[in-house]
């Protein structure tokens, strides 16, 4: 079977090593990766992941262009990868930054609330919503139980101001309160969320739950590389109690349609 890569993070070589580290100590893990495009690619080839979605992620409003430039040409380079870009919610020139994603070939918005220090409805964010609603995705890293940036109710109250807004809820939900998110968010059509660091963090039952719960149809495939292992991730999926057809949709059929729709990009056609 094939997998797209729905969640993954990869840095330039003289910083890699230096970012995954600092992610992993952020959530009290120890990854073996160093965090480059090259070594993602290798991993991908010898476990069979045709595409990677790289989501970039500017701690600092100034470091929010270099960010998306970098995913941008890596994905130019490279049409393994798909990127999206960044943005951050105390730059001025939020919406600014948004005009330029076109031109980069960046098919979506990365937050990572809990890391950039601001809540998922900050108001400064609004007009960011308000402009990508019915045009491009926005995926939250969303549901840190040790902070409030990222809570479920923050992505409910940012859906029902923006009913167009499409949203990818990381982390099956939630990355630590999926018992929180699941009753906010199943009901939101718009809401998608991927596997990556939670369905092989939790029992099978519990991830099944939430798998059925949101609807197959909606979950994509994420490793979460370079904090988690993608050969692992893949083989979690495969030892879920899902039918094969279950599978290939989580694995890839899911992202192909999703792609399409936003990023233009024909995969496995």
């Amino acid at each position: 079977m094939q997998y797209i890569d729905f969640h993954s993070h990869v840095y330039p070589p003289a910083i890699a090593r230096k970012a995954t580290v600092a992610t992993c100590d952020f959530y009290d893990l120890v990854s073996p990766y160093v965090g480059t495009p090259e070594e993602k690619r290798a991993l991908d080839g010898a476990s069979g992941i045709t595409h990677s979605l790289i989501l970039p992620v500017a701690v600092l409003p100034r470091l929010v262009r270099s960010c998306n430039l970098y995913a941008a040409e890596t994905a130019k380079k490279d049409p393994h990868f798909i990127a999206f870009g960044t943005v951050h919610a105390a730059d001025e020139n939020i919406t600014d930054e948004l005009a330029g994603f076109e031109e980069l070939g960046l098919c979506g918005v990365k937050l990572h609330p809990d890391m950039q220090r601001f809540n998922i409805d900050d108001e400064r964010l609004f007009p960011l919503y308000d402009a990508v609603q019915g045009k491009l995705p926005v995926i939250f890293h969303s549901g840190d139980f040790r902070t409030q940036y990222s809570r479920p109710a923050r992505i409910r109250r940012v859906m029902d101001l923006f009913p167009r807004l499409t949203v990818i809820a990381a982390h099956l939900g939630a990355w630590s309160l999926q018992e929180e998110a699941f009753p906010l968010l199943k009901d939101k059509e718009n809401l998608f969320v991927d596997t990556c660091s939670s369905m092989s963090h939790m029992a099978k039952e519990r991830a099944m739950k939430y798998i059925r719960g949101y609807g197959v149809e909606r979950v994509f495939f994420g490793s979460d590389y370079p904090v988690e292992d993608p050969v692992y991730q893949i083989k979690v999926l495969e030892t879920m109690p899902l039918t094969d057809d279950e599978k290939e949709r989580i694995a890839h059929l899911n992202a192909e349609a999703f792609l399409r729709e936003f990023c233009g990009r024909q995969i496995g056609i």
